[in-house]
């Protein structure tokens, strides 16, 4: 499984968000997107999931394209929007069923136990969503995102604002995580704790990337990386 990223671009008029980049995502590896608001985090998420079109460039995942065979490049994917949107009327149950009906999942029930075990949730499962903490729609977000075991899942920023045990219980089942996983993120202490490989990007373009470990062995930690590119790059 992976996800390759060729040459992409994508402009808002005269604003590129998103500069020529070349990335790709490898199988069995949590990849962290950093960078501060506007950099291109999520407008590159949107494009791998086909939420948003390509100017240029192209996006293949598992060998196929998002923009001439999206059904298939989508089919084992899976997306946690920043700003995730849920009926607040249903219980957390209510709604893991209807979405897993969109998609034809046969063991939902079983499939949903799983997940809501994993992730702590169970006394709260059949509450309206109406009175969940930003934590308890995050967890029930993800559950959504995860339902059809895809290979590859794409979160953006999965833990912003959250508590910090519900930071670390979703945390750990990132980084525990088989397949492609992608993170888009401001946080150097998430990228610490689950990522294997890190880019940083400014205004669309990547500043810079490495393997998380030899980056905290150079610069002390992965803040201080972040900050020292930063300060490299504004010059």
């Amino acid at each position: 499984m992976m996800i390759t990223i060729a040459d992409v671009v994508k402009q808002y008029g005269s604003i590129t968000a998103v500069d020529h980049v070349n990335l790709i995502f490898e199988n069995n590896t949590v990849t962290a997107l950093m960078g501060e608001n506007g950099a291109g985090k999520s407008t590159l998420l949107k494009m791998c999931t086909g939420i948003l079109s390509l100017d240029h460039g192209d996006i293949v995942i598992d060998g196929h394209s998002i923009q001439t065979h999206p059904v298939q490049a989508k089919q084992e994917l899976g997306y946690l929007p920043e700003m995730p949107y849920m009926y607040d009327r249903l219980t957390g149950r209510e709604f893991l069923l209807y979405i897993a009906s969109l998609r034809e999942i046969h063991n939902a029930h079983a499939l949903i136990d799983e997940y809501v075990q994993r992730l702590g949730m169970q006394q709260f499962l059949d509450y309206e969503i109406g009175t969940y903490s930003k934590g308890m729609k995050q967890k029930i977000s993800i559950i959504t995102a995860l339902m059809h075991q895809p290979a590859n899942l794409l979160l953006d920023e999965p833990v912003w604002g959250l508590d910090p045990l519900t930071s670390r219980t979703l945390q750990d089942f990132i980084a525990k995580r088989k397949g492609t996983t992608v993170v888009a993120t401001h946080s150097p202490d998430l990228v610490e704790h689950v990522a294997n490989v890190v880019y940083v990007m400014k205004q669309g373009r990547i500043l810079h990337s490495g393997h998380v470990p030899k980056l905290i062995k150079d610069y002390g930690s992965i803040e201080d990386m972040y900050f020292a590119v930063g300060e490299k790059n504004s010059c």
